[in-house]
């Protein structure tokens, strides 16, 4: 504690520790510390929302059977290898274009059971027109949900009527199609968060679905829920080698494992080349301790003479060091959050993530415990290791030298 108290002391005034020097240490660690902090809550928002809109529109496993499937049939053989299943929702995929004012575009079609989809999948909350009511009035057209690319691109609204078509087997030529098509009205938008999701998916009752496509009462598959979500991809595991090739199984981490696994990579080499700025900071708290030590060639000599031992002359220079780059990274993550909340409100004026590269067109910061621990642990280390040389330097002065001109 003496070291600490001497350190503080010989900061003397707020005027001189806020001297030019003093202050570029400051101002160089806040910078390091905020440039850091930004990027490691840009990086754990993105997988963090990345996760969440893909359980939001997927669930935690996917379950297909090869062809379409009897819906009793192929729930009694997969129930058993799910322990921890909270819910399960039955789905009808469909590929289909979509005509509408000139312009045509590939879909795809997800028949869903309004009755058990809100179990499994929350698509409520990222509905952004409209409302999820697919039950069409008596006599009126079949409704559907689409993506907010899709509205975007075909300029449509609630209440529109699109036109869908699908390539249909002939009953007595298999490698032959003949096209279906099929009127249905808006009854409102989805932002999925996902730019693949949003240009491609229309959303229907699987009934409607199942009547398009002429395939009776068949489905394509489930989507299940899960109690702990990261014990997904085992139990798809399961199914798949059960089964064979006639089931297919997903897991959503899979969904995008290529983007999860580059970001957490990207994340750890970030989080080291913006080390290097806090490292060229503490550079400058090393001179500003090398600076401290020449002036104060005379109290280091009087307290020697005293009686201080060397060891407490590098805990004084040790400890002014480390104050200064605490107050630095303390200000850097006030500075750092405060650019978090800028970045926010930005990304939403200005777009600033472009959907079709990184498939989010948005991004939820997110400042995690761990990343906020490392970062100050990262800062203190580094400016702890910069003290090391001058306060060694300091404690080799001998008493006769610093009071040889007084």
């Amino acid at each position: 504690m003496t070291a600490w108290w001497l350190a503080v002391r010989y900061f003397g005034s707020w005027r001189n520790f806020l001297n030019l020097t003093t202050t570029l240490c400051i101002v160089g660690m806040a910078i390091g510390v905020a440039s850091l902090l930004v990027s490691m809550a840009v990086f754990s928002g993105y997988v963090s929302t990345l996760e969440q809109t893909v359980q939001d529109a997927v669930g935690h496993i996917l379950v297909l059977k090869r062809g379409s499937a009897d819906q009793e049939e192929m729930l009694r053989d997969i129930r058993p290898l799910i322990k921890n299943m909270i819910a399960q929702t039955p789905f009808v995929y469909a590929e289909a274009m979509l005509a509408q004012k000139g312009k045509i575009s590939g879909i795809l079609i997800e028949g869903i059971d309004e009755a058990s989809v809100r179990s499994v999948l929350s698509l409520d909350n990222r509905v952004i027109s409209g409302a999820l009511k697919l039950t069409p009035e008596k006599g009126g057209l079949p409704k559907v949900m689409i993506g907010k690319g899709i509205a975007e691109r075909f300029g449509m609204k609630v209440g529109d009527v699109i036109n869908l078509v699908v390539p249909l087997a002939t009953e007595f030529q298999a490698a032959s199609f003949r096209p279906k098509l099929g009127k249905f009205s808006v009854a409102g938008v989805i932002n999925y968060g996902r730019y693949d999701y949003d240009s491609r998916y229309i959303v229907m009752r699987i009934e409607d679905a199942q009547e398009f496509v002429e395939i009776g009462k068949r489905i394509t598959g489930y989507r299940i829920k899960l109690t702990d979500p990261y014990q997904a991809r085992a139990i798809a595991q399961e199914i798949s080698s059960k089964f064979g090739p006639s089931y297919w199984a997903r897991d959503w981490l899979e969904v995008n494992r290529n983007l999860f696994e580059a970001a957490k990579l990207e994340k750890v080499a970030l989080f080291f080349v913006l080390m290097i700025l806090i490292v060229a900071a503490s550079f400058n708290i090393a001179n500003t301790l090398f600076i401290s030590v020449v002036q104060r060639y005379r109290d280091i000599s009087v307290l020697k003479t005293l009686g201080a031992p060397d060891k407490l002359i590098r805990k004084i220079f040790t400890a002014q060091g480390v104050i200064v780059g605490a107050i630095g990274a303390g200000l850097g993550i006030c500075i750092g959050l405060g650019l978090c909340r800028v970045f926010e409100w930005a990304q939403v004026r200005w777009k600033l993530i472009p959907a079709e590269v990184y498939k989010l067109d948005h991004i939820q910061l997110q400042v995690r415990g761990l990343d906020l621990a490392a970062i100050l642990g990262a800062a203190l280390l580094v400016c702890f290791l910069a003290t090391l040389v001058p306060s060694r330097r300091g404690a080799r002065i001998s008493p006769v030298e610093g009071l040889r001109y007084e």
